[in-house]
């Protein structure tokens, strides 16, 4: 495999490519689930998102 130069630093890109593998396994999970499904799942994870954001706000 070819290294190539970049303007990123170690941690810039080490931060990087934890984000592809990430992506990688989502996209893994979300092969065999309709855009309805995939849909719901983010809904559902952004309202209990906010309801952290409240919870921490009003503490």
């Amino acid at each position: 495999m070819e290294t190539y130069k970049n303007d990123f630093t170690k941690q810039e890109d080490e931060s990087l490519w934890e984000i592809h593998e990430i992506r990688h396994q989502l996209s893994k999970e979300y092969d065999s689930m309709t855009i309805d499904e995939i849909n719901k799942r983010a809904s559902d994870y952004w309202k209990e998102i906010k309801k952290r954001k409240v919870k921490r706000i009003t503490t």
